[in-house]
């Protein structure tokens, strides 16, 4: 290099300094990875969410700003200081790089080793103090600019977390206002059937019209003129007493009166396990055990919350009909049938009916719950899906009607009126010579019932069930009996499947889907319509040292 030539002005030094700028990536992702991990902790030791920490975390933020800014302050303030005890110079700009650079090529020229050692030192010094400048500005202007992106990063973060928590809010708003509307539609639901309720309730004064009609015809009677006890046994003969236009009122009444859902009756004044429920519950928390055995044992329910609907549509009016008819004496009621009277729907739980004939009648969803049913002919009715549950049944007729037994305007030498059960329910009833013959009785329930003397011979019970039922002597000659389910159900004869199976109708049973089990009396007399029919009448059978085995199913009837 001739003494000519100008002096190289060098870039950057040869070799990467403690300020160089290639470990400036890595100190700025140091930087904020450490912030990060610095705030991260915060938020999850700290108890607070991020939008309680955002003031927190903005004054952390300003913070390290305001030290940034300041220590910047300081080192543009003192730095000629500071490299002078650093590097022995207080300034290093470019044009002083010349000098020293010259002096190296002379003293190299001139094989002069000290002054190109001392120039080379002083070269040395002016570089380390020009790049610990560049390097510290570089260091801060990356620092704050780090530390402002990552705190408009954590903004934007705020403000997600922000929405996130407004939208699950509004979430649980949504949820409770979901909930709210299906409360109201339900209480619409109960406003339009009680509105239903209020519209049949101006029947009454027809009905109290009907009775007093009813009353004159009977006080026309010579029965009701007799004396002594037959006085008060109403009877009225329906073609001599009662006019075709009463008559024709009466079946009017009953069409006009329509099925609704009303307001479950929290307490039932004429239901004996309901009301030793409610004496019951007194002592409830004193002797969990026995009310937990008496509500399974009496078969308890669960009381109405007195906003509670029934399950299903049902006419109390066509009860308080049918019953104004039987009291008033009237006891033959096929005429009425035969010209359509609807007691569909009828509402008439722990009514009494005795020694009544309804043949033909029209007795669809009726519910004859806790009933007590004596001598009464359902011969030819339609029953599907009746309720008898815990009904009390003795001596009465489910049977098809025919030419010898048709009545009214059913007889003759033709008649013939199949009983029609299909899906009534005898759940819990207790049934003593009562006949079924020839019914169709698809998918009845006698769950729980008990059946004594009771005729089901050439009855159609397919699928019907008899689970943990007290079958004393039953026939079943000639029924069909596909897919009935009897497990459960007591029996007091040890070679009861095979005798169901030869008494069935041919190809309608498998006797090898069931197998019998020894049980006890004890065990039988945990039904409650056993236990109750004992308390009022004697039933030898179950009596004494009986023998008792249960039925248990152990093959699926889909197989």
């Amino acid at each position: 290099m001739s003494d000519m030539d100008p002096p190289n002005e060098p870039d950057a030094p040869s070799a990467p300094g403690p300020f160089s700028s290639r470990r400036l990536p890595m100190t700025f992702g140091m930087l904020v990875f450490g912030f990060g991990v610095a705030a991260g902790f915060l938020l999850a030791f700290s108890g607070y969410g991020l939008e309680d920490s955002a003031g927190l975390i903005i004054s952390i933020f300003l913070s390290l700003i305001g030290m940034l800014l300041i220590v910047g302050a300081i080192l543009l303030f003192f730095r000629r200081r500071l490299w002078s005890l650093l590097f022995g110079r207080a300034e290093a700009q470019l044009e002083m790089f010349a000098t020293p650079l010259s002096r190296v090529a002379s003293g190299a020229a001139a094989r002069d080793p000290k002054a190109a050692t001392d120039a080379a030192r002083d070269l040395l010094q002016l570089t380390f103090a020009r790049y610990a400048w560049v390097s510290t500005r570089r260091w801060l202007i990356a620092a704050l600019t780090g530390l402002i992106a990552a705190m408009a990063a954590l903004s934007g973060t705020a403000l997600l977390f922000k929405q996130n928590q407004l939208i699950e809010v509004q979430s649980g708003l949504l949820i409770e206002q979901n909930a709210r509307i299906t409360e109201q539609t339900a209480l619409l639901a109960t406003q339009v059937e009680l509105a239903e309720a209020q519209r049949n309730a101006a029947l009454a004064v027809e009905m109290t019209e009907i009775a007093a009609l009813l009353g004159a015809a009977l006080d026309r009677s010579e029965q009701a003129l007799g004396s002594g006890a037959a006085q008060y046994v109403a009877v009225l003969d329906p073609d001599r007493d009662i006019s075709q236009s009463l008559r024709m009122r009466i079946i009017s009444a009953s069409r006009a009166s329509k099925p609704y859902r009303f307001l479950a009756p929290a307490l039932r004044a004429y239901d004996t396990a309901d009301k030793m429920r409610v004496a019951s519950s007194r002592r409830r928390d004193d002797l969990p055990l026995f009310y937990e055995g008496a509500a399974a044992g009496f078969r308890w329910q669960k009381p109405s919350s007195g906003t509670d609907l029934i399950d299903r549509p049902a006419s109390p009016e066509r009860a308080q009909l049918l019953e104004i008819m039987t009291r008033s004496g009237l006891r033959e009621l096929e005429g009425f049938n035969f010209f359509g009277l609807d007691l569909s729907f009828a509402y008439a739980e722990d009514m009494s009916l005795f020694g009544l004939s309804l043949q033909g009648a029209q007795l669809s969803y009726a519910s004859f719950a806790r009933a007590q049913i004596l001598e009464t002919d359902f011969g030819g009715a339609s029953l599907e899906n009746a309720r008898f549950h815990g009904a009390r049944i003795e001596r009465s007729q489910f049977r098809s009607f025919t030419p010898e037994t048709a009545k009214g305007p059913y007889a003759g030498p033709d008649a013939f009126g199949p009983t029609f059960l299909s899906g009534a329910s005898f759940a819990g009833a207790f049934l003593r010579e009562v006949d079924f013959t020839d019914a169709s009785a698809i998918t009845a329930d006698f769950d729980g019932a008990t059946l004594h003397t009771v005729s089901l011979a050439g009855a159609i019970l397919g699928g019907a069930t008899f689970r943990d039922a007290v079958l004393l002597d039953v026939d079943f000659t000639g029924a069909g009996l596909q897919s009935v389910e009897f497990d459960g159900a007591f029996v007091l004869r040890e070679d009861f499947m095979d005798a169901l199976d030869l008494a069935a109708a041919p190809g309608t049973f498998r006797a090898d889907r069931y197998v019998l089990e020894p049980s006890s009396i004890d065990a039988l007399m945990k039904v409650d319509s056993a236990y109750q029919a004992l308390a009022r009448i004697d039933i030898p059978e179950i009596e004494g040292d009986a023998r008792v085995w249960r039925i248990k199913r152990v093959k699926p009837f889909e197989e």
